[in-house]
């Protein structure tokens, strides 16, 4: 793992010297219309005996720039992800990256913060084919001595199918994955992940696939199902407490 991320850093800085760069900002998320903040619902490729996944995604202006925010919430609707990125004029890349883990009793989920080792999130401009963008993090999970690393590759494909949003088709781009989870206690032990993102112009993220074990042992896939205002999830959310 640590020499293919030696040569996919080398490929990319090799690639961003060269010409005939396409320009991808508008198939990320449509950050300047997310002000107000919108829930996008993921929905399972396999059917709704799984629960989908929702993001909350605002974006906010400061004095130091523009800032986008998404917020992962679990099936039982609690929080398990932040991640606040800063929109440049190369891409976007993340500044801060929370996870939560339940705490000894279960009830309620504490808050990690993670230290970014190489913050790329997603490319404004690509080089058909070439382009490989790392994202890495550590963190210390709580009660746990030993520090958890995440190494994430994107290698920008080129175009992927149109996306049906809605009765409306939306061209789209595709990053292909490849990620590494261990830790530094266990020595070189980690496990691997294989996948693919895509993304459709003025939609954002549109479908994700993740394969994990050297054979695909398992294997997730989500495609956008709906896009939703916040008090939407919150009825939702209302209507999931009431059943318990």
């Amino acid at each position: 793992m640590r020499t293919y991320l030696f040569y996919a850093t080398l490929f990319s800085l090799l690639a961003a010297c060269t010409g005939g760069r396409r320009d991808i900002r508008d198939f990320y998320f449509p950050v300047e219309k997310l002000a107000g903040g919108k829930v996008y619902e993921y929905a399972s490729t396999e059917g709704d005996s799984i629960p989908p996944d929702y993001w909350y995604f605002r974006s906010v202006r400061a004095d130091s720039g523009l800032f986008f925010v998404g917020t992962y919430y679990d099936e039982n609707f609690q929080v398990g992800q932040l991640v606040r990125e800063k929109i440049g004029d190369n891409g976007s890349q993340a500044r801060d990256y929370f996870l939560y883990f339940p705490d000894s009793t279960g009830v309620r989920n504490i808050r990690v913060n993670t230290r970014l080792e190489s913050p790329d999130v997603f490319p404004f401009s690509v080089k058909d084919s070439t382009g490989v963008f790392l994202f890495s993090l550590q963190l210390q999970q709580p009660g746990d001595a030993g520090t958890v690393y995440l190494i994430r590759n994107r290698r920008y494909l080129g175009n992927a199918p149109d996306f049906d949003f809605k009765g409306k088709k939306y061209p789209c781009v595709r990053f292909s994955l490849r990620e590494a989870i261990g830790k530094s206690a266990e020595g070189d032990a980690e496990t691997e992940s294989r996948g693919e993102e895509w993304y459709a112009k003025d939609l954002g993220l549109v479908y994700y696939r993740k394969e994990t074990g050297s054979k695909g042992l398992i294997r997730q896939e989500y495609r956008l199902r709906d896009i939703i205002p916040m008090d939407e999830l919150e009825r939702r959310a209302g209507r999931h407490f009431s059943q318990q």
